[in-house]
């Protein structure tokens, strides 16, 4: 069971996006947005399941401003469907006390170690890398080829979402 975790942009999208489409009117499916194992219903619930229990779920400014513009673009919601998005993912992330943290690029630059990671994978992942050291806690990553692999380079307990999820 994890207790405590920092969450990347694309897990954190992948909850809103089966949040959404599980709501009490029927939505459109967005089985090209997600990605492996989340095309499968069961492991949709497990997913969801795990982030619920997930007691400090923490991510960055960053990350949030980065969702929104993927939403924007992936999904393709327009109109009401775009509000109704938006209004269930809030109210979802307000139920799950979603901590949202700024970590300042000035405060990351100031550091050798971070401005060197900045220009190599930018201020989310470095953030989210920062963040996750701060709080000693996990990483929660889509993103095998970038983040993952320097996050555990730098001493991170990062798991994928693949990882987190048993197979049925």
């Amino acid at each position: 069971m994890i207790l405590k975790a920092v969450i990347d942009t694309g897990p954190l999208l992948s909850a809103l996006v089966l949040h959404y489409q599980r709501g009490p009117r029927r939505r459109p499916s967005f089985d090209s947005f997600l990605e492996a194992p989340l095309l499968v219903e069961e492991h949709q619930e497990q997913f969801l399941n795990l982030f619920a229990s997930i007691r400090e779920k923490i991510t960055t400014s960053h990350v949030i401003a980065e969702m929104q513009g993927l939403a924007n673009a992936r999904l393709g919601l327009t109109g009401g469907d775009r509000f109704e998005f938006w209004h269930a993912s809030i109210d979802l992330l307000i139920q799950w006390r979603l901590d949202e943290q700024l970590v300042r690029l000035l405060d990351m630059a100031s550091r050798q170690e971070l401005r060197n990671r900045l220009p190599d994978i930018g201020i989310v992942d470095t953030g989210l890398i920062e963040l996750a050291a701060q709080n000693g806690c996990v990483l929660i990553t889509q993103d095998e080829r970038t983040l993952a692999v320097r996050a555990w380079t730098a001493g991170i307990d990062c798991r994928l979402v693949k990882q987190l999820i048993p197979p049925i």
